[in-house]
């Protein structure tokens, strides 16, 4: 039994060198497109969120955050801390008791802790490809309501909207995935470039007697990483 010890600390030696170990951090950028999907409370008519559907379209937001990455093999995990902005903007609709028209564009601005698993597959020695299914805590910072008005077509202003007797989720969780292309560039420095998908689990609003519509965050877009690779 003894004279297979040599043999065996060879093999678990090979095995061991064998492995990717990898870790790393990293500076995010995201440009993203945003959407919400409407959900109504119990004092909703279909007709009220039929409406409401009918004049909100999608806004632009972006992320940024610093990541820490671990990698052993094909498996591994992030997390860091990221800013999101999403939201969403209406077309133009009558102002309610006047004769002018008004169009809003809503930023909701959030805080998030992700936590993220990473699968990996090694295409050369400086190509990968990667899977992503991940989680976030957001903690929302807070919603800006930009409102511009109109006179017979004509823009006549614009202002900011006080939010203070809204009553937002303090934390929402969210739910992401996606998959990227990692190019190594040198032996300490990558990029990623990595389409994803997050949709946020929770609407945006504490339901109450007044509240008619929630709205859950949704956004498609494209995460641009650069990472200084460490072991």
């Amino acid at each position: 039994m003894l004279r297979w010890l040599p043999v065996l600390f060879v093999a678990l030696s090979l095995a061991a060198s064998a492995q990717t170990l990898e870790r790393s951090i990293g500076l995010e950028l995201s440009p993203q497109l945003s959407e919400s999907r409407i959900s109504g409370t119990n004092s909703a008519t279909f007709t009220q969120l039929d409406r409401l559907d009918s004049l909100e379209q999608g806004g632009v937001g972006f992320g940024i955050g610093i990541l820490y990455e671990s990698r052993v093999d094909r498996i591994g995990f992030s997390t860091g801390l990221r800013y999101t902005r999403a939201g969403y903007a209406t077309l133009e609709q009558p102002a309610p008791g006047s004769a002018t028209t008004f169009s809003d564009d809503v930023s909701a601005n959030y805080l998030a802790l992700p936590f993220d698993v990473n699968f990996y597959q090694d295409v050369t020695d400086n190509d990968r490809v990667l899977f992503v299914l991940g989680v976030a805590l957001q903690y929302h910072l807070g919603t800006k309501i930009r409102r511009t008005t109109y006179a017979n077509g004509a823009e006549t202003g614009t202002e900011t909207l006080a939010d203070d007797a809204v009553d937002y989720r303090p934390f929402v969780t969210s739910f992401l995935t996606g998959i990227g292309y990692d190019r190594k560039l040198s032996t300490d420095w990558a990029i990623r470039f990595q389409p994803t998908f997050q949709f946020f689990l929770n609407g945006n609003l504490r339901p109450d007697a007044d509240t008619i519509a929630n709205r859950n965050y949704y956004q498609l877009g494209l995460r641009i990483v650069v990472r200084r690779l460490f072991i």
